[in-house]
């Protein structure tokens, strides 16, 4: 994302967020990447041994591992630094350019969110969601993604858990050893299916396990052993490679990761937000046009800029008084730069293992790790295996195994990073509307035969307009710089907002409607017509004309550049002076500046 620095914007500076997630992640690279250069090591003395073609297995084995583990790496490295510049986090409702007028999308939604003091959320639907929220009842007040990512979670261990239910079942209806190695088959691929799956569509996905969907699973649980064993004949032989035992201790360790996510997510949950905002109305009357309030109000926000960064404008309706009278709206809805809230500015480990937040993500982190070990050890011990020469099919059991480990690791460390990329934000939000009538006047102001000089306007009378003044102060969050960004809590900032509306009502009040020469050039031109005003009616020569215009221009010149002679005080009692006197009309003596 883009990134722009500069010297003064010190509150755009924080630390990197993932920063104890990438620990974990270089720590699960460096195993992969070691574990893989020894497979390759001890496939290459494989093939000093002439092994044959299993002289090969190490080397892909290793391979593979070398693969993920730069995988892994590169993950960490691309978040390794982490920057937050101008235009981030995206807006709560479409932006408005500078010069641009109206509103885009969910500008609509905000101001109801605005004018009703209220935050909307979206009410469960499903039996198992109806479940959830019985049990869990601050979820309701989460983040829109947390409930997707409990939701999720709460689906996907119902799931695990009929699942390892059908297998307990399943494994004492087995006939015989044949069938018994294609039922663990079975459960250990759905088993991992079931963790690997939710991770392709993002923290969005759920298994969407419903009443038709936990029929199906018991009728699975309680047929599969007579399905398998009908059709067991005509399947070929594995060899003794029996995988219900590591079926059964996938599902366990799903189950205990998936709750380990699930009290994480948990976790993220605050109490109910607080949802208070501040409004002031106001009847305004002024002459002039009701723009001039936009245009007030557009320097206080310019003024209030953070860190020098403009405000995010989502509508934006400019005052319009064509012809003699009618009716006007005008409106303006901005936020400041959002700025991380305070607790975002301090990521460590201590912090993440005393933030209840951030603890149980570190357990989680730490699972995915500790997985990838037991993954690693296991591939390890079937490249030995092959090395020394011992080949038998039951070695396979190795290769599953692992795999059953390292989707149990994909899957901690996937998911956590979802909780991980959890920012949040503070800002302020302005909304002021006017509404009102208006009517267009001309006026004029001095006798139109007696006075020397006159001015006329045509001006726009508004008359109880009605102005309301919204302000507060927003948190919101977002899941990664290129999420939506949703808010959490409002809470009113009434001195600010009356402080807002004070100074409209004080703009408005002190427009003018009357025109008044206000340059150097204006009062020379009023000399010259008032010199020949003196003039009028009376038979001039053009010299004597022009004479005139010049002793009027000079006046006027002298009496603008020339500083007012200060008055003069008697020497002997202090007693101001006439100007021009020569004796003190108090005590008679001689003045020195006379």
């Amino acid at each position: 994302m883009a990134y722009e620095y500069g010297s003064s914007a010190k509150g755009l500076d924080f630390p990197n967020p993932f920063r104890v997630e990438n620990v974990f992640r270089f720590i699960a690279a460096a195993v992969l990447i070691g574990g893989g250069l020894i497979a390759i090591f001890q496939g290459r003395s494989g093939l000093y041994a002439h092994i044959g073609g299993w002289a090969l297995a190490p080397i892909l084995v290793g391979v593979a591992m070398l693969a993920a583990g730069i995988q892994h790496a590169a993950v960490g490295l691309s978040r390794l630094r982490f920057f937050f510049g101008r235009g981030k986090p995206a807006g709560l409702a479409g932006e408005l350019a500078d010069a641009q007028l109206g509103e885009l999308a969910g500008a609509v939604a905000l101001k109801s969110t605005i004018r009703g003091g209220a935050i909307s959320v979206a009410e469960p639907t499903g039996a198992l969601n109806g479940l959830l929220y019985s049990l869990v009842r601050p979820l309701i007040w989460a983040p829109q993604r947390i409930q997707w990512v409990a939701q999720r979670l709460f689906r996907t261990g119902l799931t695990l858990a009929v699942v390892l239910l059908g297998l307990l079942v399943s494994l004492l209806g087995v006939l015989g050893e044949k069938d018994m190695v294609w039922l663990g088959l079975f459960f250990f691929i759905y088993a991992a299916a079931l963790l690997l799956k939710p991770l392709e569509s993002g923290d969005q996905a759920s298994t969407h396990l419903g009443s038709a969907g936990l029929i199906v699973l018991v009728l699975v649980a309680i047929l599969a052993p007579v399905l398998i064993h009908s059709i067991s004949s005509a399947l070929p032989n594995l060899g003794g490679v029996d995988l219900s035992g590591q079926a059964l201790l996938l599902l366990v360790c799903a189950l205990a990761s998936v709750l380990v996510f699930f009290v994480a997510v948990l976790r993220q949950m605050a109490a109910p937000p607080q949802t208070t905002m501040a409004c002031e109305l106001a009847t305004i009357s002024m002459n002039a046009p009701p723009n001039q309030i936009l245009v007030e109000l557009d320097r206080e926000m310019q003024r209030n800029w953070i860190e020098q960064i403009p405000n995010r404008r989502y509508a934006r309706y400019v005052p319009q008084t064509p012809g003699d009278n009618g009716t006007f709206h005008g409106e303006l809805l901005e936020e400041t730069q959002p700025m991380p809230r305070d607790d975002m500015r301090t990521v460590s480990f201590s912090h993440a293992l005393a933030e209840p937040r951030y603890r149980w993500l570190t357990v989680l982190s730490a699972l995915g790790v500790l997985y990838t070990v037991i993954g690693s050890i296991a591939l390890l011990l079937f490249t030995h295996q092959v090395t020394m020469g011992e080949i038998a099919p039951a070695l396979w059991k190795y290769v599953c195994f692992a795999g059953g480990m390292f989707s149990l690791a994909l899957f901690c460390l996937r998911a956590g990073h979802v909780l991980w990329a959890r920012f949040d934000f503070v800002s302020r939000m302005t909304w002021v509307e006017i509404d009102g009538t208006f009517q267009r006047s001309h006026t004029a102001v001095g006798a139109q035969f007696t006075d020397r000089v006159r001015t006329e306007k045509d001006i726009v009378s508004v008359n109880d307009m009605t102005l309301r003044v919204w302000v507060a102060e927003v948190d919101s969050v977002t899941f990664g710089s290129e999420s939506e960004r949703r808010i959490v809590g409002l809470r009113g900032l009434i001195d600010r907002a009356s402080a807002l509306r004070q100074q409209l009502e004080n703009f408005a009040s002190d427009q003018s409607s009357v025109d008044m020469p206000t340059s150097r050039r204006d009062v020379e031109k009023i000399a010259a017509l008032g010199a020949m005003n003196q003039l009028a009616g009376r038979p001039v020569a053009p010299e004597a004309l022009l004479k005139a215009l010049d002793g009027a221009a000079s006046s006027s010149a002298s009496a603008s550049s020339i500083a007012p002679k200060p008055p003069a005080f008697c020497h002997a009692c202090g007693t101001a002076t006439s100007l021009g006197a020569r004796f003190c009309a108090s005590c008679g003596k001689a003045l020195r500046n006379s």
